[in-house]
């Protein structure tokens, strides 16, 4: 199936009011018994609801760099680095990067670092930088493992070299997660999506899991009818949920219409990273910038076509964070110029 680039807007905006009204209407009918079983029945990675939303404001540190390019445009690591640590430490609190990547991780951590591979990648330099980082907490670099799907690699050069096949366990979810790693960190990228409105961090857990397919036919994980909703419901499986601990999101270069198949029109140099807890919160403020961008391109509202239902799904069903930008306290660093949000 390939995807239909628009123009002009084709949608109008989900605002949170309709989605809430969309949500009470798909409760009804499934106490009418007018829905079919939960896409999950067959799965045996239950997602569970948090009891409650994270209590106060959710922080997001989004910072730039207005030299994040080389002459050659690739994205230039040692600075890639430098605002990856300042912002690290403004997400902590802490004075060194020591300190800061210890508030995540323990010497004897096994750490997967769920990377994207597929068209957007996350760039190497971002993964490599990672890796760096989580170090500095003390963990080996052989006990860092930078992965996407059925491809891991271990340390510095895992971003690149991707020769162990992890698999999967019997229940679809990859061994990374069940028996490997004793945390996460979820690094993806940032793109509009033809089928789920916005790839970031929610969305990137999906390459954590097996046999699935656009139509959902015959898939352990039934994650793309309504515009993808529920792909909101794989982070929530209690084995990532309570693994991962950190997200960083790759801004550099994002893809702000037609993913994830990339027209080059459609991608800009933003040199950009976001570090948060909160995946939604994260995910909330990266649609903020692709809306603003959109706006800004077109010279007038074009909404993000589908609407990116599974964000404000992973809030009111899931209770994994805030979508609600009133809920977030966003930090600014760096770079302002055209920041968007």
């Amino acid at each position: 199936m390939t995807p239909v680039y628009h123009d002009e807007p084709t949608s109008v905006k989900l605002t949170r009011r309709a989605f809430l009204k969309d949500a009470a209407l798909g409760a009804t009918g499934a106490a009418l018994g007018l829905t079919g079983c939960s896409p999950f029945a067959e799965a045996g990675h239950t997602p569970v609801p948090r009891a409650e939303l994270p209590q106060g404001k959710s922080r997001v540190v989004l910072i730039r760099e207005e030299e994040a390019f080389d002459a050659d445009g690739m994205p230039h690591e040692e600075r890639v680095e430098e605002i990856l640590q300042r912002a690290m430490l403004e997400l902590t609190g802490e004075s060194t990067g020591e300190a800061a990547w210890s508030n995540f991780f323990k010497p004897e951590d096994i750490v997967g670092v769920k990377i994207n591979v597929m068209m957007t990648p996350t760039s190497p330099e971002l993964s490599r930088s990672v890796a760096r980082g989580i170090m500095k907490a003390g963990v080996a670099e052989q006990n860092i493992i930078l992965w996407d799907r059925n491809d891991a690699g271990y340390g510095l050069t895992g971003a690149t070299v991707r020769d162990t096949k992890p698999g999967y366990d019997s229940k679809s979810l990859s061994r990374i997660v069940t028996e490997k790693a004793t945390a996460l960190v979820n690094v993806p990228g940032t793109k509009v999506h033809w089928l789920a409105g916005i790839g970031v961090a929610l969305k990137n857990w999906v390459g954590a899991i097996t046999n699935i397919n656009v139509t959902d036919i015959g898939a352990v994980y039934k994650i793309h009818g309504d515009s993808c909703a529920e792909c909101a419901s794989i982070p929530a499986i209690p084995a990532i949920r309570e693994k991962c601990r950190l997200v960083v999101v790759d801004a550099l270069r994002p893809l702000f219409h037609g993913g994830p198949q990339v027209n080059p029109r459609y991608l800009w140099p933003y040199g950009g990273i976001l570090v948060a807890t909160d995946p939604v919160a994260a995910d909330a403020v990266c649609m903020r910038i692709l809306e603003t961008k959109r706006r800004e391109f077109k010279g007038g509202d074009w909404p993000i076509n589908p609407p990116p239902k599974h964000v404000f799904l992973a809030e009111e069903k899931y209770r994994l964070g805030h979508a609600n930008m009133d809920k977030i306290e966003l930090v600014r660093l760096g770079w302002q110029e055209g920041m968007l949000v």
